[in-house]
């Protein structure tokens, strides 16, 4: 039995699945064993992994029906024997100095349950957006679950101690899709979790994310696990926060703006000026979007009056003119 086991589900991920696969190939520590759960995939996912396995016996490719990839995660965890269980998503791409600082991590901090690291945001085609920028120390993390932040540990860059997940009754189908949220949550209640400061992953960001698709019934589920692991920790209940006007799903305009503004405070303008270009044509009449894009030509970074004037002064543009 290897010592980790990765669990990697997918569904209809043909386009970036073999670059997730591939980055775990390359791990400097070597011995895992890669799970994916292909979670009724009608693309071509199920065969790509397939002829990885073919080639690397350390990958296994575990076929299911569609209904959701929670159910499947927990199976995985109740089943297996290995001593460490991590998480990787099909659409991420995993430095190969992961799983070797991640372990060598755990095996220095016995009281730490969970730890996941620094990750890089990037676009559908892994140009750089910016950090994603995660508190490194237990009460940083859980300050920022108990804010609803899921990805103050984020789940596909996660590694945890088997023991733990099994402690606290692993992940529950029902808090899908704040899954990740409910589990920290449990599990900073166990142990300690952490960051390490170093960018282990590429956090591919796209239109088909989750976070994406199923906004509206996210933030519910959200409320539904923070209301849980307040009572359980005897904390008053927070006020419930006003879903109606959240979309189910987010529209492609909204992703530039936000992939735009992590470009400009990630330091990468080129990156921040297609986005904004992109947001400015989804939406031309927005002020919101005219002024990003300014921002964007400008290089301007922070949206602060000092940052405008500092900036357009750097330039060589007076306040008067214009």
């Amino acid at each position: 039995m290897p010592r980790l086991s990765v669990l990697l589900p997918v569904y209809q991920g043909e386009a970036t699945l073999l670059e997730a696969l591939a980055s775990l190939q390359v791990q400097r520590f070597r011995d895992f064993e890669v799970l994916v759960i292909d979670d009724g995939s009608t693309d071509r996912s199920a065969e790509i992994a397939a002829a990885v396995a073919a080639e690397d016996s350390r990958f296994e490719v575990l076929r299911r029906e569609h209904g959701g990839h929670t159910r499947w995660l927990q199976q995985a965890v109740e089943d297996g024997a290995s001593e460490l269980v991590a998480r990787m998503d099909a659409d991420d791409v995993a430095r190969p100095e992961r799983f070797e600082r991640q372990v060598a991590y755990l095996d220095a901090h016995p009281e730490c349950v969970a730890v996941g690291a620094e990750a890089l945001r990037v676009d559908p085609d892994r140009r750089p957006l910016g950090l994603l920028g995660v508190a490194l120390d237990h009460d940083g993390i859980d300050a920022e679950l108990l804010r609803g932040r899921g990805d103050a540990l984020l789940h596909p860059l996660a590694m945890m101690r088997r023991s733990a997940l099994h402690a606290v009754g692993g992940y529950r189908p029902e808090s899908e899709p704040a899954e990740d949220l409910d589990l920290f949550l449990r599990l900073a209640e166990r142990g300690q979790l952490a960051n390490l400061p170093e960018v282990l992953l590429e956090y591919r960001q796209h239109l088909a994310k989750v976070s994406s698709t199923r906004k509206r019934e996210q933030q519910r589920a959200q409320d539904e696990v923070l209301g849980e692991a307040r009572a359980r920790r005897g904390l008053p209940p927070a006020p419930p926060r006003d879903t109606s006007a959240v979309p189910e799903r987010l529209d492609a305009g909204h992703h530039f703006d936000r992939w735009a503004r992590f470009a400009l405070e990630g330091g990468y303008p080129a990156t921040a000026r297609r986005y904004a270009f992109a947001a400015w044509r989804s939406r031309p009449t927005s002020p919101r979007s005219l002024r990003l894009l300014a921002r964007a030509l400008f290089g301007i970074r922070n949206d602060s009056l000092s940052t405008w004037r500092s900036r357009l002064a750097s330039l060589g543009v007076s306040r008067s003119a214009g």
